[in-house]
């Protein structure tokens, strides 16, 4: 690259970031990366300029190391698709419709 990216492809980046770590079947991995590139792009997508403290060469050497991340993101994810466990109970919990009070589920 031969600048510091404009702040529309480190948004794209940040999309294409977030939309491979929701392609992981696990809750916990998907919740990690997502976590991870909040926290990696947000001081870089604060302002206007793309970052406050960064230099271009910074900038330019930031989104090519996210850009690889994001290949290595999206291969992981592939891979834990095709190696699917089962599902925990955050992921699909159902509401609790005996009704009663406290104590009415454990009730005979």
């Amino acid at each position: 690259m031969s600048g510091a990216p404009s702040i529309a492809q480190l948004r794209t980046l940040y999309q294409n970031t977030l939309t491979a770590s929701s392609r992981f079947s696990s809750y916990n991995f998907s919740q990690y990366f997502a976590r991870q590139a909040k926290l990696a792009f947000e001081p870089h997508l604060q302002t206007e300029s793309g970052s406050k403290t960064a230099n271009s060469e910074e900038l330019a050497r930031f989104f090519k190391d996210k850009t690889e991340e994001l290949k290595v993101i999206r291969r992981s994810a592939e891979v834990n698709r095709m190696y699917e466990g089962p599902k925990l109970v955050i992921e699909h919990a159902l509401p609790i419709t005996a009704g009663g009070g406290d104590g009415a589920e454990a009730s005979p």
